[in-house]
């Protein structure tokens, strides 16, 4: 497998185990509102995310080309592509996308898993955040 391809499937595998990796709990607010694809794009454009799962920090840019930069603390950054489909944010993958539902809770931005339910909140950080 190249290289941009194992990073972009390394990227859809690890958004599709943090709903596990995060201990998703589903204690969250009744106010959570789910957001439009375009919502989701206005606000990931441009902009990065921040999360803790195994100890671990991790933060993901979301540049207008489609592409993100995901890195753990103390990791290089890896490449990958997303995109939105419908109102879901998707990661793209060789082995297929991997789709989620976000909402707006206070100041959280929760992913949603759609095949399991769980879901697991983030923070939003204006700008490119990534690397660290």
């Amino acid at each position: 497998m190249r290289p941009a391809r194992r990073r972009t499937s390394l990227l859809a595998a690890l958004l599709l185990s943090l709903p596990i990796l995060l201990g998703a709990s589903s204690g969250w607010s009744q106010d959570a509102v789910r957001l439009t694809g375009a919502e989701i794009t206005t606000l990931l454009l441009g902009n990065s995310i921040e999360g803790t799962w195994s100890g671990s920090h991790f933060r993901s840019y979301f540049s207008s080309d489609g592409t993100t930069l995901y890195q753990a603390q103390g990791e290089p950054p890896e490449q990958g592509h997303w995109r939105i489909v419908g109102d879901q944010y998707c990661s793209i993958a060789d082995e297929g996308d991997a789709c989620f539902n976000l909402y707006r809770d206070g100041q959280d931005l929760v992913w949603e898993d759609p095949r399991s339910g769980q879901r697991f909140a983030s923070a939003v950080i204006q700008g490119k955040a990534v690397p660290w």
